[in-house]
């Protein structure tokens, strides 16, 4: 009966873990999904999709936040008195500390995947830069904008293009300002450009 209360006791610490972990790669793939596979070189309008999926991020991020919860709880309380067996990970220091370790571990890597979203803007940050050709400038309506990463794979999607000198994107409102060389990129490669990071676009405004 031991050896089972044991194996039900360090089951539940795993699946505390597995869950914390799956919730919080759920919550944050609407936001790092479209920049992840953008900077694999993946591209297709298809990458939309895991947009849609933003407005239950506050939801998945609970979640990893009780798995995680739960996993510290088990992993700290108390033992009952000869709750565990000799020999066992909860009967023996070194298995308990080493659990403890991967659980700090794991929670450093969620909670950095949980708040990434909101570091993004600051660690892709972009100074401007300065040019004398001719340029154009051009007001693209984004869609699929939903969370605070999302210009930034934007930005990504145009700046990679050659002749975009600068691009300013925004979620409110959902637009980026282009400025471009257009002998070297036409109008159509940007709207191509950040629909395939999935966000379609469209000219909103255009001015010399």
């Amino acid at each position: 009966m031991r050896g089972v209360h044991l194996k039900s006791v360090e089951g539940k610490s795993c699946w505390g873990l597995i869950g914390a972990v799956i919730s919080a790669i759920v919550a944050s793939i609407c936001c790092l999904g479209p920049l992840f596979l953008l900077a694999i070189g993946v591209s297709g309008a298809w990458i939309s999709s895991l947009t849609t999926l933003s407005p239950y991020r506050p939801f998945f991020m609970i979640i990893a936040l009780v798995f995680l919860g739960v996993a510290f709880y088990i992993a700290y309380r108390k033992p009952k008195t000869n709750s565990c067996a000799i020999g066992s990970s909860c009967g023996t220091p070194l298995g308990k500390r080493m659990y403890i370790i991967i659980l700090w571990i794991v929670t450093i890597l969620i909670i950095g995947l949980l708040a990434f979203p909101y570091l993004v803007p600051y660690v892709f940050a972009e100074g401007q830069t300065t040019g004398t050709m001719r340029m154009e400038q051009v007001v693209l309506e984004v869609k699929n904008m939903y969370c605070i990463s999302c210009p930034v794979a934007v930005k990504k999607s145009l700046t990679r293009l050659t002749g975009v000198k600068e691009a300013k994107v925004t979620i409110e409102p959902p637009e980026a300002v282009v400025v471009f060389d257009p002998a070297k990129v036409k109008l159509e490669d940007l709207i191509k450009a950040t629909t395939n990071a999935g966000y379609p676009s469209s000219v909103k405004k255009k001015k010399e």
